[in-house]
């Protein structure tokens, strides 16, 4: 996602990929309810996560540009980003589970049926 993301747009946005998960595996209301809370809670805990990422980018560009390199700093700066990009990993992939504990045997299937023929038009 790009752009400014406030609260409003964040809920919007889990809204869309919960309807997507659910009408690609033809979906109950309570299973898109259920996904919609999942993809809300999501984005709500990766929002601050998101913005220190553009404050060290910010911080990288100020680093970068500084009259004198300073190595360590661009190297602390470097493994806090690799922290912020894990810990975002790691809620995607939470939220990926609890989606799929939502679902049936399957629904799981179709759905990995049709990530793999989307994965295919990148490949």
């Amino acid at each position: 996602m790009s752009g400014q993301m406030d609260p409003e747009r964040a809920a919007r946005f889990a809204e869309r990929m919960a309807d997507r998960v659910v009408s690609a595996v033809d979906g109950t209301p309570e299973q898109k309810q259920r996904i919609q809370g999942i993809a809300q809670a999501a984005m709500t805990d990766l929002m601050p996560l998101r913005e220190q990422a553009r404050a060290a980018r910010r911080d990288g560009i100020a680093l970068l540009s500084a009259a004198t390199i300073d190595r360590g700093a661009i190297e602390a700066l470097r493994a806090k980003q690799m922290g912020l990009a894990d810990g975002a990993s790691r809620r995607l992939a939470q939220a990926r589970a609890d989606t799929a504990e939502v679902l049936t045997p399957e629904q799981r299937t179709k759905l990995a049926e049709r990530l793999q023929k989307r994965a295919g038009r990148w490949s």
